[in-house]
């Protein structure tokens, strides 16, 4: 429950941030009919079902992506609360899950990661890095930092072939996002983050290329798939850094 509800904010925030707008004014409210939406609007999930995916007042349709991240966030708070328990990684954890679906969000729906999101982002997860750092909770500075600089530079890299040969593949906010991830898992699991994210991006693309779902000159909305990426490794880190290891040698 407490998932879903954090689920219902995301929504505000992937909604109203990347337009510049208030998150706490005004009212929730239908963007069609711009009545003030009442507390029997706004369950998570129940409202949505009960009131068939359409505005109370004027009809109007409700993106079923409100209702889905709802329950894809909850489900991932389960999810974390059930292989980390009650430990102080936790909460961090679920912080950090919750950045990477308005990441994701943001970028499938617009085909970008505004500054306006990014920048913040990088910023709430280094004081996150710090604090931990700090509190002697997570004294791997080193770590910390070329996670940071392996993830920014290798999807870099990738920006600046891409740039030279005129093609896009990735946008720069994909390349900072690399760089957020790697600040959030830290070295050496971001290089299990970034295998897991090109590995479920390439399947991906390459099943919708085939049901002709997909062009190959198409940009690829890779927030997504980092954010998975990172989701997994913030999870399971160790035990794929193991199993990619098993298969290198």
């Amino acid at each position: 429950m407490i998932g879903i509800s954090f689920g219902s904010f995301l929504n505000v925030v992937a909604d109203r941030v990347p337009q510049r707008k208030s998150i706490v004014s005004p009212p929730s409210h239908c963007f069609n009919c711009g009545h003030v939406l009442e507390a029997r609007d706004l369950i998570p999930v129940v409202s949505y079902l009960v009131l068939k995916g359409r505005c109370r007042y004027c009809g109007a349709g409700i993106p079923l992506r409100s209702m889905l991240v709802e329950l894809i966030t909850g489900l991932l708070f389960v999810l974390a609360w059930a292989v980390l328990g009650l430990q102080w990684q936790l909460p961090v954890v679920l912080l950090y899950i919750c950045i990477l679906i308005v990441l994701s969000i943001t970028d499938l729906e617009s085909g970008f990661l505004p500054g306006i999101i990014i920048y913040p982002s990088i910023g709430i997860v280094l004081i996150i890095t710090l604090v931990k750092i700090l509190a002697g909770l997570s004294p791997d500075i080193i770590g910390a930092g070329i996670g940071f600089i392996a993830g920014f530079g290798f999807f870099f890299l990738i920006w600046c072939i891409a740039w030279l040969i005129k093609k896009v593949v990735i946008g720069f906010g994909d390349v900072l996002m690399g760089g957020l991830i790697g600040l959030m898992v830290g070295f050496p699991l971001v290089a299990a983050a970034i295998y897991v994210a090109v590995l479920m991006g390439g399947l991906t693309v390459i099943l919708m290329v085939i049901l002709k779902l997909w062009k190959l000159n198409q940009p690829i909305p890779f927030a997504l798939f980092l954010a998975s990426g990172a989701v997994v490794t913030l999870l399971w880190g160790r035990e794929i850094s193991n199993l990619i290891s098993l298969l290198v040698t």
